[in-house]
């Protein structure tokens, strides 16, 4: 009997250590919204775009919390409300925008691979030189159809940690790996037209990106 009320003491510490814990982490340095901004431990994070991985809560301020991208050095958090979320970094960070390509992101899903990587880094730097095809539709480039699966292009260059230059949205067109130049919407008689152009990417490629890039409706 002794040994029973012994285990439920002990249980009954862990759990309000446990929720101890939690409080003070969230709430010994609360992330604070100023505008299009956030200050969190002494730092000011300004809003950015790219893929990431919505990792554990790692602090809670008045209606959101932040998430970790998985960065240790928290140069990238995720903001999230009941309603919203939005990848932010931090406001002194410069993200490289030219060098070796070190990440990949394309379909929610990041990819650190050297083959990828190189074979994207390749591609982009083949399609200045490509001929140039035109896609109009009511039905935007992303929008998941037999013949037609285009995702999302992000980069890392110089090993930062999240994937933040866009690169148009690759994937396929009517069988043939694809890669957008431009995008843009316009309005015709009250409906959305979707314009974008593209060029074919190289067969040569083709192996590398189905091996990462898995194609299916």
């Amino acid at each position: 009997m002794k040994k029973k009320q012994k285990f439920k003491f002990i249980l009954f510490g862990i759990i309000i250590f446990i929720f101890l814990k939690s409080c003070f982490n969230y709430e010994k340095n609360p992330p604070e919204i100023f505008g299009d901004t956030i200050h969190w431990k002494g730092n000011t994070y300004t809003i950015s775009q790219g893929g990431h991985k919505e990792g554990e809560r790692i602090a809670k301020g008045d209606g959101f919390s932040l998430f970790s991208t998985g960065d240790p050095t928290e140069t990238f958090i995720v903001y999230r409300s009941f309603l919203d979320n939005a990848l932010y970094v931090k406001e002194d960070f410069k993200i490289p925008t030219e060098g070796q390509i070190t990440k990949v992101s394309w379909g929610y899903k990041i990819f650190t691979e050297k083959e990828l990587c190189d074979t994207i880094s390749k591609i982009l730097e083949e399609i200045k030189n490509l001929e140039i095809n035109r896609y109009e539709s009511e039905d935007p480039l992303f929008r998941l159809k037999p013949g037609l699966v285009m995702r999302n292009l992000y980069v890392a260059y110089e090993d930062t940690y999240v994937p933040t230059r866009y690169k148009g949205e690759i994937g396929v067109i009517n069988g043939k790996w694809a890669i957008t130049t431009s995008r843009e919407e316009e309005i015709v008689k009250n409906k959305v037209l979707y314009k974008a152009n593209y060029v074919f990417i190289p067969e040569s490629y083709a192996n590398v990106l189905e091996n990462y890039l898995k194609i299916g409706v």
